[in-house]
This record gives structure tokens, sequence and C-alpha cells, in this order.
């Protein structure tokens, strides 16, 4: 570290001129501050000042400083905008003692010089602490805190809240999908929850709540983005049953009777966003849809046959790969009506089912998984940060996961 030539007086006349401080080693400790922010206590062993130092008649090299104690706290708060800060709240610190490595310095006045030098390093180094915080929050102010994740849809995490315990930090972010293109009204608030009450044995945790999940929904609902047009060459080709009108024939004979032997196009559309609810160690998908089913003549020329009203309701197991939140379906029940009549319950192979189980619930998969990628904390300015053994626990409204920290290169597979 180099600085500045300096001079003043206190009781003597003082000068330093091509001052340089280095050490090799230090060690660190970082505590909570309750309702503030972090503290931070380094201790740095062989300190070495070095320079011109001019203490009255007695001129100095060079300095060691045996043990330099360093305490700082820094707080953590939030601007108008949701973007997190960082300041220093108070820095102090404390030299264990002096050694003069000129010795034929003659031993005058030899506190004052202690005194003089303990100023001089707290106006140095506390102010390059202060310098240091003020290049991470102009680094952090670079981060957008509005995540793309389509053409038309973005995440938006803005920082409401900081907690700060004795032995924790909770912050909540505002977790909300926008559509960039229009507008919407997103639900109302979720309800409000605390991760304080959660035992904890990782590192970090975050939470995600129906509200978020619910909130992309919309977002594809709105945008038409869920309605997704299914043909015969989508059905997986290891299917017994393919689309056609004598496979609905097997469950709504009149199809089959006027229009025998006839491929189909199906176009499904979502009459309202779906909605997932999270339940002590269960989800549960909610889907309402409408099918309008196509037949294709010779001609390439369709022809629509029928309308079907859906319900689909899906158990979800949520599970963490490579940072992202995977959502497994699992097709629980599906019931239907064609012109206000309701069909039977649907057989577990029975071609809705299919259809359902590896073509609609594949897409809003993909769509699911693109959003929820997990936070790679301030990525490569203080290092790379990474989310490591993550584990999934399903409450009341959200879902929790608790994982540890990696700092630097991530050598997990």
């Amino acid at each position: 570290m180099e600085n500045k030539d300096q001079t003043g007086t206190e009781e003597v006349e003082y000068s330093f001129k091509g001052m340089k401080i280095k050490f090799d080693d230090f060690k660190s400790k970082q505590n909570f501050v309750s309702g503030t922010g972090i503290s931070i206590a380094v201790q740095i062993p062989n300190l070495y000042v070095s320079g011109i130092m001019i203490f009255g008649p007695v001129t100095l090299s060079e300095v060691l400083v045996k043990t330099l104690s360093i305490s700082a706290t820094v707080a953590i708060k939030s601007d108008e905008t949701g973007y997190p800060i960082l300041s220093m709240d108070e820095c102090s610190l404390k030299a264990e003692s002096y050694e003069l490595q000129d010795r034929a310095i003659v031993n005058i006045g030899i506190s004052q010089i202690k005194k003089l030098l303990d100023i001089y390093l707290k106006r140095k180094i506390c102010p390059a602490l202060k310098t240091h915080l003020n290049d991470l929050n102009k680094q952090l102010w670079c981060y957008t805190l509005k995540a793309t994740v389509s053409e038309y849809a973005e995440f938006d995490y803005s920082l409401m809240s900081a907690d700060i315990s004795a032995n924790s930090i909770e912050m909540g972010l505002k977790g909300v999908f926008n559509n960039t293109q229009q507008h919407i009204e997103t639900p109302s608030p979720p309800p409000a929850f605390s991760l304080a009450s959660q035992s904890t044995t990782n590192m970090f945790y975050i939470a995600v709540s129906a509200f978020t999940i619910n909130s992309a929904f919309m977002v594809l609902h709105k945008t038409n983005v869920s309605n997704i047009r299914i043909t015969d060459e989508m059905v997986p080709s290891v299917s017994p049953i393919r689309l056609s009108t004598t496979t609905f024939g097997a469950f709504i004979p009149q199809i089959s009777e006027t229009h025998p032997d006839l491929k189909l196009d199906l176009k499904v559309k979502t009459v309202k966003e779906p909605i997932i609810k999270f339940e002590q160690d269960h989800v549960i998908l909610q889907l309402q849809s409408k099918v309008t089913a196509y037949d294709v003549q010779s001609d390439d020329t369709p022809h629509k046959l029928f309308v079907l009203d859906l319900e689909s309701v899906a158990s979800v197991k949520i599970t963490v790969e490579k940072g992202v939140l995977v959502f497994d379906l699992t097709l629980e029940k599906i019931e239907g009506s064609m012109n206000g009549k309701p069909f039977k319950q649907f057989k577990k192979n029975d071609f809705l089912t299919v259809i359902m189980h590896d073509i609609v619930f594949p897409i809003i998969k993909a769509h699911l998984a693109k959003g929820f990628q997990l936070p790679g904390l301030l990525g490569s300015y203080i290092g790379k940060v990474h989310v490591i053994n993550p584990q999934v626990k399903v409450l009341k409204d959200y879902v929790l996961i608790g994982a540890d920290i990696q700092f630097g290169e991530n050598t997990s597979s």
C-alpha cells in the first residue's frame, strides 16, 4: 500500500514521505451486528511501515508493527430503488507494539512517535477500507436487479428489506416476474414469512414463494406463450397411442364414426393462468386448459372437429440440479368435458394422459427451469461464489432451499 506525503503537527512537527505499508498475511473474523450489518476484525502480524519518517529531530526509515488489529462495522441497507448499499459505520485500529528498525536512533520521544504512527495508520487504513466499500457499491450498481428470462419476461429481485440479528441476515427480495411488453398487475402480495424460525444447518438459505412462481405463470398466460400446437410427430415414438380420430374414438365413439381414421392436430390454450400451491411436504399444480381438435385432410386443410375443456392436477417434486430449480410433474388427475358433458375418469395410459404428461408438462417444466437459476452471489468481483450441496424442503406457501457456499473455483461435479 503506497500513500501520499503527509505533514502535520501533534505537539511535535512530523512528516511522511514516500510511505509504503507492507504485510504478508492476515487473519480475519466476521460477525453479524443486530440491526446494523457485519463486524469485521482483522489481525495483521508483522506489518512494515517504510519510507522517510521525520519526527522533530528523529528520522526513521522503517518501523515493524508486531501486530496490528483493525475493527470495523459495515452497515447493510437498501436505497429507494432496491439496490443494496454498504457503508462504514465505524473503524478503529490498535498496534500491539512498534519495533524501530534503525538501531542508531536515540530513544527520544518514543511514546510520541508511536502516537503519531497510530494516527497515521488510522488515517490511511480506515479510508482505504471505505474506498474499497465504495468500489464494491459501484460494482453492485453495475448489476441490474432484473434478470431477463426471455423476450417477454424478466425477474425482479430488488432488495426490499434486510433484517439482521446476532446470528444471521435475512434479506427480503421482491421476487416477481414481469411482462416486458405490457404492464400486468400481479396477484395479491404473498403471505409474510420469516426464515428465522427455521432450524439452520446450512450456510445459506433462499426461499421461493408460490407467489413468485404464480407470477411467472401469469406472464406465460397473458403473453400466450403457454398456448401450444401439438401434432402427431410430437407424440413420443414409443407411445402406442397416436394423434388420430381412431384414438379419440376409444372414449368419444361418435368422432371415429363421423371422421374415420384421420390425423389430428391439437391446439392447447390455458383458460387461466396455472396455479401452484405449497403445502407442508406437498406441491400441487392446477391447470385449466381448452383443447381444440382439428382433422387434417389430404390437402392439409384443417377442419375444427370439437373442443375439450380439461382440468388437470399434478403433484410436483422440486430438486436442485447445477444451481437450477427442477420441477418434476406427475399427473394425478385429469377431468374433461365436451359441450358441457363430462367424460369418465381417464386411466393411466389414456390418450389425453399421454398428451398432458409427455408433451404439455415438459413444455411447462422448460419454462419453469429458465426462470429459477439460483443466485451466483455477486459473481466475478469478489471471486466466484458457488451454491453447493443444496437441499429442498417444502413448507406452507414457500419452498426452502438450504445450501453451503464455496468460494473460489467450483471443484464439485
